[in-house]
């Protein structure tokens, strides 16, 4: 392997680690800030856990669910965190992964020429 070839193509893994620990936080808060439909775009898993947290019903207490936090539903909201960001590590390696085969296949083609 050449020296002045991109860490990223060498190291493909870490720099999926990087832009999935970047990406979260930002998907997240977009996903707090905008309506239904369209947060399961940017946090499809946290979203998910959050609706399953929510269908979820209080027994023991008269008060409608969803007054109090439980800390069943904050567990949930911390896993659909967690898997939010691995949901980006997946997507951010297979993006560099498609990268690093279309930057492949054209060094290819200029040695062929």
């Amino acid at each position: 392997m050449p020296v002045s070839e991109p860490s990223i193509s060498r190291h493909p893994w870490l720099a999926a680690l990087l832009v999935a620990t970047l990406a979260t936080p930002a998907g997240v808060v977009i996903a707090w800030l905008a309506p239904r439909p369209l947060d399961a775009v940017v946090a499809l898993p946290l979203v998910l856990m959050d609706v399953w947290a929510m269908s979820l019903e209080v027994t023991g207490t008269t008060e409608p669910p969803g007054n109090e936090a439980p800390i069943t539903r904050l567990l949930l909201l911390v896993l659909g965190i967690v898997l939010t960001w691995l949901f980006y590590v997946i997507v951010a390696r297979l993006v560099l992964w498609r990268l690093s085969l279309d930057a492949n296949d054209g060094r290819n083609r200029r040695l062929q020429d």
